[in-house]
């Protein structure tokens, strides 16, 4: 199973040296810095260092993020908001693209020179505690965090906190985040279902149609014979352009765990006898020219030109893809029209949109640092200026820079998007914006801007607006058509050491199979699964399955 992450290999073997490891963490003193260490007796979640403490961090900055002259990941509103209101200032021991952290981090956890606070994987978490490295956070979290961010970090159910504590001790804080946000849904040219007169998607029979028509009926009406059925890419479990969706519409999941109605055990949905189902109906569309023949070396900008130019008019993705990978569609095209539906099933029961249980990153203390609250109050600073009575929406955009991308303790709660979605739409029934926090009213401004005729927002009310991506999310929630992974903990010792082949035996033979291999293939493939760790670690699984349960 490729839980949440693809982790590296290297972490495994640089972690073997973390018991003969005796470097120094890198929050040693700067004598010309602010101190490390406060004098004040710090006892409540606004209280401020003084003097000024500094923390060391490493940091991920995500692709594409732009700053205001001057700024950076280390010096920007939020690190200089930190510094007024609670006297913490953040010095980088280094800055890389996303891509590149957790390779990065996996060799400073091998040379033992850490960070006081930092970002980790389920697996960088687990390793770490192993190897006594973390400061246990249990009692500066009691005594330090807010009423408002402790309700954010637990409205996942607890889940996040579960898997971050170890025999009792809470050994990081979980980044809660709105995993509903990452359901699937099937996005449709609509324009073309009206060119051809076709019903809208309700089950998979009407996806074969579409794809059927699409490919050979010439949607567009330019006269050519120059679109396909569905756009994918190579990624077969990305979110935009990914079949996961299609998997879900035959009650097949990808990489995740589900209940087995016959044993009461869990189970991995990657190789039941569903799975198989799709990648034949797979296959035969491929065969068919519906999928693009080149679409297994095709990443996502290949696929975000292909819909961009006009020759994909169905694809699976998720709530947030107006804002980038359909955006340029209707630039190009000023008759496009994209709709967004639930998944379609393949029989009368309905389709569940899988997600991820576990928080795919964690936020944790070095052993050494010698101000374990500082994490706390930077999680305080984030979830009042984002949710609280202060909150600005300066804080999440600033003239049109992605400030949330500049801090790295955070949390979104589990349902941001979706309260804005049903607040905003409130409001605009009402006419009474007085509801509205300032992040909402920025959507509800941009949601009214395109109602009003101003076509250029269009990406934001095709998610926040009446007809938005977030009513689709909101019918998953309220049917209960979310499938949550029934495996929530840390990656177990077998995830660890046999993700990586599994994962890749997983994908490579799906490829083979869609393109096509013979579809029993499928079947020595799950027996080469179980081999290569799948029946370990389905072992692990349902031990750890069993301990909840009591």
């Amino acid at each position: 199973m490729k839980q949440i992450r693809t982790y590296s290999a290297m972490l495994a073997s640089s972690l073997a040296l973390l018991t003969i490891l005796t470097a120094c963490s890198s929050s040693a003193e700067d004598p010309k810095a602010p101190s490390t260490a406060s004098t004040q007796a710090d006892t409540e979640p606004v209280g401020k260092y003084d003097p000024p403490i500094q923390v060391s961090m490493v940091l991920s900055q995500a692709v594409n993020t732009t700053f205001p002259e001057g700024d950076s990941m280390s010096n920007n509103l939020w690190t200089r908001t930190l510094l007024q209101e609670y006297g913490i200032q953040i010095k980088s021991d280094w800055t890389v693209d996303e891509t590149q952290y957790n390779e990065k981090l996996n060799v400073s956890i091998a040379s033992g020179e850490l960070p006081d606070i930092f970002q980790v994987t389920p697996t960088q978490l687990q390793q770490l505690v192993d190897a006594d490295m973390l400061a246990d956070l249990t009692t500066v979290y009691k005594k330090h965090i807010s009423p408002l961010a402790d309700e954010k970090l637990r409205e996942d159910g607890n889940v996040g906190f579960r898997s971050a504590t170890f025999d009792g001790k809470m050994m990081a804080l979980p980044y809660t985040t709105a995993a509903m946000d990452g359901a699937t849904m099937l996005w449709v040219r609509k324009d073309w279902l009206d060119n051809l007169g076709l019903p809208e998607p309700r089950t998979m029979d009407d996806v074969y149609k579409i794809s059927a028509a699409f490919k050979n009926n010439d949607p567009d009406k330019n006269g050519k014979n120059d679109t396909v059925g569905i756009g994918f890419r190579k990624d077969l479990f990305s979110a935009f352009g990914g079949m996961t969706g299609f998997f879900n519409g035959f009650h097949a999941y990808k990489n995740q765990w589900v209940v087995d109605p016959k044993t009461g055990g869990l189970v991995q949905g990657i190789v039941q006898p569903e799975m198989k189902k799709a990648l034949a109906k797979l296959q035969e569309m491929y065969k068919a020219g519906e999928i693009e023949k080149e679409f297994s070396v095709k990443g996502t900008p290949q696929l975000q030109e292909d819909v961009a130019s006009g020759r994909v008019g169905m694809v699976y993705g998720a709530m947030a893809d107006p804002l980038s990978n359909l955006a340029k569609s209707m630039k190009n095209d000023p008759k496009a029209i994209w709709e967004c539906y639930p998944l379609p099933s393949i029989d009368n029961t309905p389709a569940k949109a899988q997600i991820s249980s576990a928080p795919p990153v964690y936020f944790v203390v070095n052993k050494k640092s010698k101000n374990p609250a500082a994490i706390v109050k930077m999680m305080n600073l984030w979830v009042e200026k984002y949710f609280g009575k202060t909150a600005e929406f300066k804080y999440a955009y600033d003239n049109n820079f992605p400030t949330h991308k500049y801090f790295t303790v955070r949390t979104y709660g589990a349902r941001k998007n979706l309260d804005n979605y049903l607040k905003i739409n409130q409001a605009l029934k009402t006419g009474d914006k007085s509801i509205l926090n300032p992040e909402q009213v920025g959507n509800f401004t941009q949601v009214k801007q395109y109602l009003d005729g101003d076509k250029s927002m269009w990406n934001y009310a095709k998610i926040f607006g009446p007809e938005g991506s977030l009513g689709i999310v909101n019918k998953y929630v309220n049917e209960k058509l979310l499938l949550p992974d029934a495996y929530y903990g840390i990656p177990t010792s077998a995830m660890v050491k046999r993700n990586s082949t599994i994962g890749d035996l997983v994908e490579q033979t799906f490829m083979k199979i869609i393109l096509g291999a013979p579809i029993d293939t499928f079947d020595s493939f799950v027996d080469n699964w179980n081999k290569l760790g799948g029946a370990e670690i389905t072992k692990e699984v349902n031990d750890w399955y069993a301990k909840q349960k009591k």
